[in-house]
């Protein structure tokens, strides 16, 4: 009997020190192991400030590792202990960025099948252009009760959680990554109008097959204006005769098309397109089983223009098995193709003239003035030419004073044909907005740059349209009380069928986007002194016990006012706030004295008599 409980007494602790060690893990090692040559090894300790990464690890491109993890704890090796539970644990990984072409594999498994982690194998990615940089996050986790087929990371207990730099480099002794993901030989772009008509077909075709060239461009895609198309695609694989066009659908859940193109060649989407900022507008018409977008068919609406525009047209597919999601990006994922035609939007001879498609405006002038009263500031923007080819030119800087409230209203006019553009703005205000943008709290009010970049920064619109919606033909603005120098945009957007609390500078037509050199410099102080002496009021005068005194206006009232009673040998008996507008003189003995007021740089004296 007593030999049994020692036995149970033994066993006990051990059990003890090995969940003591692995809830003291103090060293991981990941080691890289390639079919040939060295292995590379990262690693984590803990210096006393618990687990870290030692440093980045580099690994070379295109290339088969083996990837082996051991755990020490106070420099015992703890792995083969989590081996002897592996029903209990698991090893995760997580992989930012395209470092590594698919998945980390799992090769060892617990008694029920399930993956273990410790050995491991992955191939990374084939890169063209240098080193890839990513990151590669490693969590062991206690799943004692709760390991499953579904367990992931983030479930259980994490027993260390690490994440290294990986960095891919370039092997120039490797072939070349033609197609990493599927092989594709030809491309065909289909823009098919809406309205009937022939289809317009471009294309991309491998020159030479299996061979290192990449897919070439066969030709531009040669659209009419003010028409809406159909995009679709083929993509064909002719070296093994498969229709890839197929596979897409089939896994579209791991496929995204994404695009970008030169501004204003398009009226829908506008924009640039997605491949900057995956949340830009796109008029995707296909969905995976997911409800996230595919892009094997699109529809697109060209500008109307006078003569040919050109610019580019870019489409890129991305393969992004385990990585497609509602925030995944061009930069997410492998590379099928990456191609950038030349797209020629070609006048269409029956249309109707296009005629400046959203307003022709010959002269702008911003009028800034000053809510407290003074001298209106005004700078304006005119057509040097007319009908020419020349855009508005700037006239004028804006020279604002320091410390002052100004409201901005803006006056377009079209001297061609004789039009008030205001009063036309004015009646279709629901479907026109101003975007502002400005030197970095060159403003008091409103603060920061504006909000071309961001529809929700400040800016104080005084005008809403029958919608409750800001337009912009006034607006108000304070300056600080420093000098200082920077620019001043306006942007007028056309937003027909478009405007919503939700539409930005990037939506809708273009009327103006001018850029003025703005500055605000010390106001005048002889002439800020003539008008206050005009403004201030004093009452009674004479005054027994109490005066009064009134400024007629607000234009200083961004600087501190000091009041001060100074007799007439120039002895200052009482000084006041600004605050304060009656001013006791009960205890001064009658007789002359000055009242003077004092704003920034302007200082005002007036008489009067107590008695």
């Amino acid at each position: 009997m007593n030999k049994f409980y020692f036995l149970l007494s033994a066993l006990l602790m051990l059990s003890w020190t090995a969940n003591a060690q692995l809830d003291n893990i103090t060293g991981v090692t990941l080691t890289f192991t390639p079919p040939a040559g060295s292995a590379v090894v990262a690693t984590a300790s803990d210096s006393g400030g618990g687990l870290a990464v030692d440093g980045p690890v580099t690994l070379m491109e295109s290339t088969d590792y083996a990837i082996a993890v051991a755990v020490t704890s106070g420099g015992t090796d703890i792995t083969s202990q989590i081996s002897a539970d592996a029903d209990n644990h698991q090893i995760f990984f997580a992989v930012m960025s395209s470092i590594f072409n698919g998945d980390v594999t799992t090769l060892d498994t617990d008694s029920q099948g399930l993956p273990l982690g410790l050995s491991n194998e992955v191939t990374t990615e084939c890169t063209e252009d240098g080193t890839v940089t990513g990151m590669l996050q490693v969590q062991l986790a206690d799943l004692t009760g709760m390991k499953s087929a579904s367990s992931t990371l983030g479930d259980g207990t994490a027993l260390f959680d690490l994440s290294w730099t990986i960095n891919i480099e370039d092997d120039a002794d490797a072939p070349p990554c033609e197609n990493e993901e599927e092989i594709i030989t030809d491309v065909t772009l289909i823009f098919t109008p809406v309205a009937g008509g022939t289809p317009v077909t471009a294309s991309a075709q491998d020159p030479d097959g299996e061979g290192p060239l990449d897919l070439q461009i066969l030709g531009d895609i040669e659209l009419m204006e003010s028409t809406e198309y159909v995009l679709t695609f083929e993509l064909l694989n002719t070296i093994e005769g498969e229709d890839i066009t197929e596979e897409i659908e089939d896994e579209d859940d791991e496929h995204q098309f994404f695009f970008a193109f030169t501004d204003e060649i398009f009226t829908s989407p506008a924009g640039d397109g997605n491949v900057d900022n995956r949340d830009d507008p796109l008029n995707y018409d296909d969905m995976d089983e997911n409800g996230l977008p595919v892009g094997l068919v699109t529809s697109w609406e060209t500008e109307c223009d006078e003569e040919t525009s050109t610019g580019t047209f870019r489409v890129i597919l991305k393969h992004q098995p385990g990585v497609k999601s509602a925030t995944s990006t061009a930069n997410d994922g492998g590379t099928d193709i990456d191609l950038t035609w030349t797209v020629n939007v070609n006048e269409d001879p029956d249309a109707p003239p296009c005629e400046n498609e959203e307003e022709v405006i010959t002269d702008v002038t911003l009028t800034f003035t000053p809510t407290g009263g003074g001298p209106v500031v005004q700078a304006a923007a005119q057509d040097p030419d007319g009908e020419g080819p020349l855009d508005l030119q700037i006239l004028d800087d804006i020279d604002l004073n320091l410390s002052t409230e100004y409201t901005l209203t803006v006056e377009l006019f079209n001297s061609i044909e004789g039009e008030d553009i205001t009063e036309e703005i004015e009646e279709e205000d629901d479907e026109h907005q101003f975007f502002f943008e400005f030197t970095n709290d060159f403003f008091a009010n409103p603060t920061g740059d504006g909000n071309a970049d961001d529809r929700e920064d400040p800016i104080n619109y005084n005008d809403m349209d029958e919608n409750g919606l800001p337009v912009g033909l006034s607006t108000n603005w304070t300056t600080q009380g420093t000098m200082s120098s920077g620019t001043f945009r306006i942007v007028l957007k056309h937003q027909p069928g478009v405007k919503s609390d939700m539409s930005t500078i990037n939506d809708g037509g273009t009327d103006i986007d001018l850029m003025f050199d703005i500055n605000s410099i010390l106001v005048n102080v002889d002439d800020l002194q003539d008008r206050l002496k005009s403004q201030l009021t004093l009452a009674p005068n004479p005054a027994r016990d109490l005066l009064n005194w009134q400024l007629d206006t607000e234009e200083v009232l961004n600087d501190p006012l000091e009041v001060r009673i100074i007799t007439i040998t120039g002895q200052v008996v009482q000084t006041y706030s600004a605050q304060e507008t009656q001013i006791d003189l009960s205890q001064l003995p009658s007789g002359s004295y000055i009242f003077q007021l004092q704003a920034g740089p302007a200082m005002v004296n007036k008489r009067f008599v107590k008695i």
